[in-house]
């Protein structure tokens, strides 16, 4: 089922549709600067956010705990739950597409490798690149848990769709993903085939280290692998994980392996 078939239903079945429980409420100061920062960053590069489009992302980062702040509140506020919905399609869309269209797989291949999209796995790629989103949700009496982080990353991929277009949408999901993707290439996962080589040849320890380089809202990190205490790698990408495994191709290169 096409992207806008799927969008269409939503709307139509009312699951996803125009009625809203009261007109948007503006973000304050402070949070439309937070919001306009975190946009600004890597691997989401959103610099022109129109103010009418901030209330849509300000309500994707909304965890109902504090939308729901009790029956006096002069406004209602929405949460993030229908946009979740939403992105959480949007996302494995744009996954399944991009695998049929750049792997040759068996569909039970393919089923497998979006298992990136798992909400576990999500949380942790939140927390791992550093992409600020878990900073951002707005939240009453409620511990951050990994199910809350994964659900603000859909609805902010949902919110970026719906703003952007599923183009734009594309082009961050697939930086976001871009590691996951590859590891999931046994051809391209180096980190994972070196691990292997340097047990099977028992050559000692291997370590990764990493520094951090470039200007606060555009990073670059530099990873450095080392084998038995010897330098044999380096990479530089926007995540460690690129960095990493960019040192780890390096590493097999000079090891004959690749």
């Amino acid at each position: 089922m096409r992207l806008s078939t799927i969008r269409e239903k939503l709307c139509t079945s009312g699951l996803f549709g125009r009625r809203r429980p009261g007109p948007p409420e503006p973000a304050d100061h402070d949070r439309e600067t937070e919001l306009r920062a975190l946009l600004a960053r890597p691997p989401f590069g959103i610099t022109d956010v129109t103010d009418g489009a901030l209330p849509l992302y300000d309500r994707a980062l909304t965890h109902r705990s504090y939308a729901n702040r009790g029956e006096y509140q002069e406004t209602p506020i929405e949460d993030n739950e229908r946009l979740e919905f939403l992105g959480n399609y949007v996302l494995d869309f744009i996954i399944a597409d991009h695998l049929y269209d750049a792997y040759n797989l068996p569909p039970g291949e393919m089923n497998r490798r979006l298992q990136v999209t798992r909400n576990t796995k999500l949380a942790d790629i939140v927390l791992e690149q550093e992409l600020g989103i878990d900073s951002a949700i707005r939240r009453r009496g409620q511990a951050l848990t990994d199910s809350i982080i994964a659900d603000a990353l859909e609805a902010l991929i949902g919110a970026i769709y719906l703003d952007r277009g599923l183009d734009v949408a594309k082009e961050v999901v697939l930086a976001i993903f871009e590691d996951e993707i590859a590891e999931c290439n046994t051809r391209r996962n180096y980190r994972g085939r070196l691990q292997e080589y340097v047990a099977r040849k028992d050559l000692g320890r291997l370590a990764y280290d990493y520094r951090q380089t470039g200007p606060g809202n555009c990073p670059i990190w530099v990873a450095r692998v080392i084998v038995g205490g010897v330098p044999l790698g380096k990479g530089e990408a926007r995540t460690k994980q690129g960095a990493a495994m960019l040192a780890a191709r390096e590493a097999l290169i000079r090891l004959g392996e690749e």
